[in-house]
């Protein structure tokens, strides 16, 4: 939890550090911004991904599952 520390009006952690807010919301913001950017990509090149590999639409919808598992599993690691 984060609490306001009344002799420095600094904001500070749990453990009693203190923390820049703007800097951890741009952070978020990025990251939330880049996997959006990131999906974009790979559904923007799943034709050229096709006829590369010569694999067929389904292999393809694996790759999403696969980006979608890792991302749900490494968001939540890094947070």
């Amino acid at each position: 939890m984060a609490q306001q520390s009344t002799s420095t009006d600094q904001v500070i952690d749990a453990n009693g550090r203190p923390y820049n807010r703007l800097l951890l919301v741009l952070t978020l913001l990025v990251g939330t911004f880049s996997t959006f950017i990131m999906q974009t990509i790979l559904t923007t090149a799943f034709p050229t991904l096709m006829k590369h590999f010569n694999i067929t639409a389904d292999t393809v919808q694996w790759l999403t599952t696969g980006f979608m598992l890792v991302m749900g599993i490494m968001i939540p690691i890094t947070a």
